[in-house]
């Protein structure tokens, strides 16, 4: 082992350190009760009980109020009838520790070293759906495209995916991801027009607020500039353009406190493969040249 190795491992554990110590807090205090994912549960009980699922505009940032698309709540209203609130929570739990672990490198040591990142530590305390935006953007650039899709009907600005995907010339991974975006949106549409007018109803002026994000500008001003962002990693392509995809969603991530930032956890599985980045082998020849 070489001194730069050594030096990498004594950093990486040091790190690891404090994550696991993080982590360990976390879950014997925090994960003590519910965090922002039991909206989800919530929002799918009481749609399939009969009861409307958007709040009003007064109470709209309520502990555990649903924001999101009606396809979230319509495919866990039948799941709340028989998952319990503990099952449901231990399984989303689990989930974000695979999800993190991956983005890791599957490599326990790194994953440790990543909860140091305070973003990525807040995303688990606070249990929003960051850690699986970070990991929608790697798969989706690696092999499954239509993760940009689908996580466009939690989060709006994993769509950012599918704008790179066209400027990239990947035809066919852009078609799949807006085909199956369609047909979920268009069944979700079928069965419960009533609710997405109401989720519009919800949404409604919403797009020049602040909120609760770190930047102080309104969310149309970065929205535009994701989309920007977007653009421009398209056109360059390869690590550097996939980096500023991850930098897009980021910035047009709506909500956007400090656990939005472990977004930027994407980041790293693109850095470490090399300068060509994670989806040049699904590129089409010419857009390889660019």
């Amino acid at each position: 082992m070489t001194p730069r190795e050594r030096a990498i491992l004594v950093l990486l554990s040091l790190l690891a350190a404090v994550g696991a110590s993080l982590l360990a807090v976390i879950v014997a205090t925090f994960w003590m009760s519910p965090g922002d994912d039991f909206a989800y549960w919530i929002a799918g009980n009481r749609l399939i009980n009969g009861q409307p699922i958007y709040a009003p505009s007064d109470v709209a940032f309520e502990p555990y109020a649903y924001h999101y698309p009606p396809p979230v709540a319509q495919v866990l209203g039948p799941l709340t009838l028989f998952v319990t609130p503990v099952a449901y929570l231990i399984a989303y739990r689990s989930l974000m520790l695979l999800a993190l672990w991956d983005l890791a490198g599957r490599r326990m040591l790194q994953m440790l070293a990543l909860l140091a990142f305070i973003p990525m530590t807040i995303a688990l305390r606070i249990e929003n759906v960051d850690i699986f935006m970070a990991s929608a953007v790697v798969l989706g650039l690696r092999r499954w495209p239509w993760l940009f899709a689908a996580g466009t009907l939690v989060k709006v600005s994993p769509g950012l995916g599918i704008v790179y995907l066209v400027m990239r010339r990947r035809w066919r991974d852009a078609f799949v991801s807006v085909v199956v975006g369609g047909v979920i949106t268009g069944i979700s549409l079928a069965l419960a027009p009533d609710l997405w007018r109401a989720w519009l109803d919800a949404i409604n002026g919403r797009a020049d607020i602040i909120g609760n994000s770190l930047l102080p500008v309104p969310y149309s001003v970065r929205a535009l500039a994701g989309l920007t962002l977007a653009v421009l990693g398209g056109f360059i392509g390869r690590r550097r353009g996939e980096l500023l995809l991850v930098a897009a969603m980021t910035v047009a991530n709506p909500g956007l406190a400090a656990n939005g930032f472990a977004v930027l956890a994407a980041a790293i599985p693109i850095w470490f493969s090399g300068p060509d980045g994670l989806g040049t082998a699904q590129e089409p020849v010419l857009a390889r040249r660019n």
